[in-house]
């Protein structure tokens, strides 16, 4: 494969919007890139994004010779670029709270079906990081459990299920974000752990998904002082991605750097310098999502260094050997039939999962109340869910009722006035969306029980919300904020069915 080629083959961009743009297609005939990633500024319905897959992996064939490989990071729940024709599948926390790994596989494979009927080869998923740290505000929900063995079995079931599927799972993000307190997107986080508590727990799974085959693993933006001594992030080391990864787990596998656009790379290191020392740490693709003119000056950054020995010419030519036969396993998406994405089929499964997901956080000695003929409903909007219905607006609208919408973090004086509005309530609902991490929710809450009034929470989100309640209130995880989540929530808060999910992190 000629030298321009091969680099290509390395770096991973993004698109600015929902059709090829001049610039872009200029990218791809000087730099000859045929990995594209898309997120949801491309997205706007399934038959564009089709079109768009279409007209990407055209003009890559007539620039390149090669196919395009195109990816999305389709987690479930809150984490997917797809559009809301699609199906929308639960967050991996609720898969993980039915207690059914097959539920993982089915996901698994319904996402794959539907990926590749829109002419997608690989979702940056599954995610294995185990969430051991609460107030983790990355994680949460789209970490299956706290428990290292309940993420290796369904995530490698979800691998298996894509396999299927004929789409390129990429598992996140090693060795493990679980446990940090700060967004890799927007700082640089560090976890203090030694190799022998690594591999105890946050290894765990990513040495299952190994065993399991899975093709591809993302590196975590993250520093691990006790593992290597330079004070770079994972990505940045050889310690990490090729010492541990590549030779003491035995990867063969594709290593893929998360973009290294986030706020933890490019605000301590600076993005070409970055993805150089990626590739030298045993890195075999960088992502670039946003910047095109970040593009050719890493094509000459990895040019130069391939020239003056920087970077290796086995490995790099090992490298592109490996991504070849990771994008040998993409199915054809030449005669998938449009129609299954989304399809009646598909939902009615995804609807299944989620009533089985809900699960009871607290369960007060009184019998769980009747609604009665003026239910009160409280909600904040879901912190990036600007095009989601309100919780309260839509479970008022279903079931009957008021609805409020709430701050994000209500103060003292905000809390005083939404109690005021309970007057001729003959129940209150709240849904709290991370509200451990918005304390203000939490209290107003508590405000609420205090009046008398039967009182119900749901946990929108992370579960967490649930430990700092009232031993008053009747408490559910959802672990989503969704229309498919309010539904299953809907059919318990009118005792049309009992919560059966089993909360699969410890308090």
């Amino acid at each position: 494969m000629e030298n321009s080629l091969a680099i290509g083959q390395r770096i991973i961009i993004g698109l600015h919007g929902p059709m090829l743009d001049d610039a872009f297609i200029e990218l791809i005939r000087t730099y000859k890139i045929v990995n594209v990633v898309l997120l949801p500024r491309n997205i706007v319905d399934k038959h564009q994004t089709k079109e768009l897959c279409s007209a990407i992996n055209k003009l890559i064939m007539e620039e390149t010779g090669q196919e395009a490989f195109i990816m999305v990071e389709a987690e479930g729940g809150m984490t997917t670029p797809l559009s809301a024709d699609a199906t929308h599948l639960p967050a991996p926390m609720a898969i993980g709270a039915t207690a059914d790994q097959g539920n993982a596989y089915t996901v698994g494979r319904i996402l794959g079906t539907e990926l590749c009927a829109l002419g997608i080869h690989a979702t940056l998923a599954p995610t294995l990081d185990i969430n051991n740290n609460r107030q983790n505000p990355i994680s949460g929900v789209r970490s299956y459990s706290d428990n290292p063995d309940v993420v290796a079995s369904f995530g490698t079931a979800m691998v298996n299920g894509l396999k299927d599927a004929s789409v390129v799972s990429v598992g996140k993000h090693f060795p493990g974000h679980g446990g940090t307190e700060i967004d890799s997107h927007i700082a640089l986080p560090t976890i203090s752990k030694t190799m022998e508590e690594l591999l105890n727990n946050e290894i765990i799974p990513f040495r299952a998904a190994v065993e399991a085959g899975i093709p591809a693993i993302m590196t975590a933006h993250i520093l691990y002082p006790e593992i290597e001594v330079q004070t770079v992030p994972a990505t940045m080391s050889r310690t990490i991605t090729t010492d541990l990864l590549r030779n003491s787990l035995q990867f063969e596998g594709v290593i893929i750097a998360d973009c290294l656009e986030m706020g933890a790379i490019k605000t301590h290191y600076g993005i070409p310098h970055a993805a150089i020392e990626a590739l030298h740490a045993g890195v075999d693709m960088v992502t670039i999502s946003h910047s095109y003119d970040l593009v050719g000056e890493i094509v000459q950054a990895i040019q130069t260094s391939l020239e003056n020995g920087y970077l290796n010419y086995d490995e790099h030519t090992a490298a592109v050997e490996r991504i070849v036969t990771m994008k040998s396993q993409r199915g054809t998406t030449q005669n998938q039939s449009i129609e299954i994405v989304g399809s009646e089929k598909h939902r009615a499964v995804a609807k299944a999962i989620m009533e089985r997901a809900i699960c009871v956080g607290n369960k007060p000695i009184q019998d769980f109340p009747d609604l009665g003929s003026s239910p009160l409903f409280y909600g904040c909007r879901g912190i990036g869910e600007s095009e989601v219905e309100t919780f309260s607006e839509w479970m008022a609208f279903h079931i009957g009722g008021r609805a409020v919408i709430i701050p994000t973090d209500p103060s003292n004086e905000e809390i005083i006035e939404l109690v005021q509005e309970t007057s001729h309530a003959t129940t209150l609902v709240i849904g709290t969306y991370n509200g451990h991490l918005h304390r203000g929710q939490l209290a107003l809450c508590n405000a609420l029980a205090g009046t008398g009034l039967p009182t119900i929470v749901v946990a929108l989100r992370d579960p967490y919300d649930l430990i700092y309640l009232a031993e008053n209130i009747h408490s559910f995880a959802a672990f989503e904020y969704s229309s498919v989540a309010f539904e299953a929530i809907r059919s318990i808060l009118t005792q049309e069915r009992i919560a059966t999910g089993i909360l699969p992190v410890r308090w």
